[in-house]
C-alpha cells in the first residue's frame, strides 16, 4: 500500500486578500464617482442657485478674498451634493422640447427620424452648386437643426445675393450656420422652470460629445455681431457664458466638459487622467490646463457685451467665475523655483497614460521649469490640446492680455449699473494683469532671428529657452493682429508672419502637391489645417494672398462643401481628411468671408455691390435691442 501524502493546498496570503479588497473597493469608488445624470441632474442647476441662497458658506465664498478659503469652499463636494438631494425635490424636471418656448432644446438628431451629422455631413446632398466645383447643399433639413435664427438666415440670403462665385457663395451657406444648425445640442431659457434661473446652452464642437470652452467662443463668435438684432440669439449667447462661468467653478483647469446635468444629453468617452487638482470626472470631459480656454470664456463675455450693451449677464456667477480665474492666473504665475533656488509648489500636475508624447506633460506632470520675474503665465497645454514645450506659450498669453485689458474697460464702463462693492478691485486687477503680461511678452517673447530679425518666439521659458513655429489652432502667432493683441502692420509681426509662413522658418509650415498651410503636431507632417489659411487671409492687406488662399481653401473641402480640421497636403482637392463635422473651422469661414465683405468687398462681390462695404447693422435684420443705459 502506497503511503500516505499529504494534499498540499496553496494557501493565500493575508496581504493579497487585503489587497484585493482594496482594489474592489477602488473600482467601486470610480464607478460611483462616475455617477449618473439621474442621481446628480440638478448639481449644475444647483451650482447656478447656490449663488443666490442665504447659506452662509456661500455668502463666506461671495466675499472672502483668501483664495485658500474660496478653494475649499468650492470643493466642498459633500456640501454642494447635500444641497443639491435637498433641492431635488422642489425642482422640476426639464422640459424635453425642440428649443421652442421657454423648454430646453435637445439634440433633434435623436428624434424625428434625422440622421446623426457626423453620418449626414459625409454625404452629398442636392441642389449642387452652379460653380465648377459643385458643392453640394449640406445643412440638415429644418426640423432636424438645434437652433434656428431669423437674424443669420437673413444675413446668409443677403450675402448669397451679394457674392459673384455659386461655389462660394454655396461654400457659405453651409459653414456659417453649421454651429447652429449641429452643434447647439442643449438650450433652456431663463425661467422655464422654477429651477432655472439663469439660462444654459450647451454647445459641442462637432463629432466629439463635449463643449470645450475655446471651441465654443470661436464657433458662437461669428454671430456676435448678429445677437442684438434676435431675442433667442441673444438668449443662446446668455446660457452660453452662463454653462460656461459654471464649469469654470466646477474646475478652473479643465479644457473641456460633459453636458450639463439634467440636460438629458449623452456623455462622451471621459480622459480619466491622473490630475492635480483633482477633477470632478462627472462633469468633465477633458481637464488640460490651456490659458486660452479661460481667456475664451472672456473672449465670449466682452464681444456680446460690445454687441448688445447688455449688462445684467455680468451676474454673482459671472463675477465668481472672475475670482476663479484671477486665482488661477496668480498661481501659474508661479516660477518653478524662487530666486534663492527652493522648488515653489505646484499648482497643477498632468500625467496620461499614453506613448504619444504631447499627451502628457514631463517632470511626474509638472513640465519644464520657467524662471522667475517674467510676467507671464504659464500653460501647459496648448490650444491644439498638445503639450507645451516651455510653458511660457505666448499666443495664449496675448490672448489673455487682450481679453483682461477688454474686461478691465468694459468692467470700468459699468458704473452703478452692476451691483457689486468689488467692481473697483475687479477693475485693477483686470488691468494690472493684462499690462503685466503684455510687458512680459516684449520683455522675454521679441527673439533676434538670424533669418528673420525681430521675431515673436511661440513657447519660451524665461532662461532664454525659445521654440520657434507656429500652429494652427487660435491663438497663434499668426492670429495676434485678429485677436487685437496688435496691428497687422507691426514690424516685429510682419517678421513673425514672414517667419512661420515659410518652409525655412517654421517646422508646420507644409506644402505639398496640392494644399499648403501651417500644421502642428496634433494631426502629424502631412496635414495643413483650412483654419490657417483663414487666419492668414484676415491677417492681410493683399487682395493676391487673400484671393490665392481663399481658392486653395473652396477646392479642398473633399468636394462635400464643410471645412474641415486638416488636410493632406499631397491629396488632390481635399479627399483626405480628418473630421467631417468640425465646427470651428466653419465658424471662422463665415468670420473670414464676413470680415472680406467689409473689408474687401471687390475681391467677393457682384459689380454692382463691390463699393458697397457689408455691416450687420445697415441690413435692415431688424431693430437693435439694446438694455437701456
Amino acid at each position: 500500500m502506497p503511503p500516505y501524502n499529504k494534499q498540499n493546498f496553496r494557501r493565500i496570503k493575508p496581504g493579497k486578500i487585503i489587497l484585493g479588497i482594496t482594489i474592489a473597493f477602488l473600482i467601486i469608488y470610480v464607478i460611483r464617482g462616475l455617477g449618473s445624470d439621474e442621481e446628480d441632474q440638478d448639481y449644475l442647476n444647483y451650482k447656478l442657485e447656490q449663488l443666490y441662497s442665504p447659506d452662509p458658506k456661500l455668502i463666506a465664498y461671495s466675499q472672502s478674498h483668501d483664495t485658500k478659503k474660496q478653494q475649499e469652499i468650492l470643493n466642498d463636494a459633500e456640501f454642494l451634493q447635500d444641497k443639491a438631494k435637498k433641492s431635488k425635490q422642489q425642482q422640476q424636471q426639464p422640459v424635453r422640447g425642440n428649443g421652442g418656448g421657454g423648454g430646453a432644446s435637445i439634440p433633434k438628431f435623436h428624434g424625428q427620424r434625422c440622421e446623426s451629422y457626423l453620418d449626414y455631413s459625409q454625404d452629398f446632398h442636392e441642389p449642387y452648386s452652379e460653380g465648377p466645383l459643385e458643392l453640394p447643399f449640406q445643412r440638415p433639413k429644418e426640423r432636424c437643426r438645434t437652433f434656428a435664427s431669423p437674424a443669420v438666415e437673413k444675413v446668409i440670403e443677403d450675402l448669397k445675393t451679394r457674392i459673384r462665385d455659386p461655389d462660394l457663395s454655396r461654400l457659405l451657406e453651409n459653414a456659417l450656420p453649421n454651429t447652429l444648425d449641429s452643434t447647439i445640442l442643449w438650450h433652456k431659457k431663463a425661467g422655464a422652470d422654477s429651477s432655472t434661473r439663469y439660462s444654459q446652452s450647451f454647445v459641442v464642437t462637432g463629432d466629439i460629445h463635449a463643449e470645450w470652452l475655446r471651441d465654443a467662443a470661436r464657433q458662437l463668435s461669428v454671430y456676435q455681431s448678429m445677437t442684438n438684432y434676435d431675442d433667442d440669439l441673444k438668449e443662446l449667447m446668455r446660457g452660453a457664458i452662463n454653462t460656461q462661468a459654471s464649469y469654470i467653478l466646477i474646475n478652473p483647469y479643465c479644457n473641456a466638459f460633459h453636458p450639463p446635468p439634467g440636460s438629458n444629453i449623452r456623455k462622451g468617452n471621459t480622459h480619466m487622467d491622473k490630475v492635480t487638482p483633482r477633477a470632478h470626472w462627472k462633469y468633465v470631459f477633458e481637464c488640460k490646463w490651456e490659458i486660452d480656454s479661460l481667456a475664451s470664456f472672456l473672449t465670449l463675455t466682452n464681444e456680446y457685451y460690445s454687441a448688445t450693451k447688455d449688462h445684467t449677464i455680468f451676474n454673482q456667477l459671472w463675477f465668481n467665475a472672475l475670482i476663479s480665474i484671477l486665482t488661477v492666473l496668480q498661481r501659474q504665475s508661479s516660477p518653478t523655483f524662487d530666486e534663492d533656488g527652493k522648488i515653489l509648489p505646484f499648482y497643477y500636475t498632468f500625467q496620461r497614460d499614453t506613448n504619444v508624447g504631447t499627451e502628457t506633460l514631463p517632470l511626474a506632470g509638472t513640465g519644464n521649469p520657467v524662471n522667475f520675474n517674467t510676467g507671464l503665465i504659464r500653460s501647459a497645454f496648448r490650444p491644439s490640446d498638445d503639450a507645451c514645450i516651455f510653458q511660457f506659450f505666448i499666443p495664449g498669453n496675448a490672448h489673455m492680455a487682450v481679453e483682461l485689458n477688454r474686461t478691465s474697460s468694459i468692467l470700468a464702463s459699468l458704473g452703478d449699473k452692476v451691483d457689486n462693492e468689488e467692481l473697483p478691485k475687479f477693475i485693477e486687477e483686470t488691468k494690472k494683469f493684462g499690462e503685466t503680461i503684455t510687458k512680459g511678452i516684449y520683455n522675454h517673447a521679441v527673439v533676434e532671428h538670424g533669418e528673420f530679425g525681430k521675431v515673436f518666439a511661440y513657447e519660451v521659458d524665461g532662461y532664454g529657452g525659445s521654440v520657434f513655429m507656429d500652429d494652427a489652432n487660435i491663438p497663434s502667432l499668426l492670429s495676434l493682429p485678429d485677436l487685437g493683441f496688435l496691428d497687422k502692420e507691426d514690424p516685429i509681426y510682419q517678421n513673425t508672419r514672414k517667419m512661420i509662413l515659410s518652409k525655412k522658418g517654421n517646422p508646420y509650415f507644409l506644402q505639398g502637391k496640392h494644399f499648403k498651410g501651417i500644421g502642428g503636431p496634433h494631426i502629424g507632417i502631412h496635414n495643413a489645417w483650412p483654419m490657417s489659411l483663414l487666419i492668414q487671409i484676415r491677417t492681410s492687406n493683399d487682395d493676391q494672398e487673400i484671393m490665392e488662399n481663399l481658392k486653395l481653401v473652396m477646392k479642398t473641402t473633399g468636394n462635400l462643401g464643410l471645412i474641415h480640421e486638416s488636410v493632406h497636403v499631397n491629396f488632390p482637392d481635399g479627399i483626405k481628411y480628418t473630421r467631417p463635422w468640425f465646427s470651428w473651422a466653419n465658424s471662422e469661414f463665415g468670420k473670414t468671408i464676413l470680415d472680406l465683405a467689409q473689408r474687401k468687398p471687390h475681391l467677393i462681390f457682384k459689380d454692382e455691390y463691390v463699393d458697397k462695404p457689408y455691416k450687420v447693422e445697415s441690413l435692415g435684420v431688424g431693430q437693435p435691442k439694446h438694455v437701456e443705459n
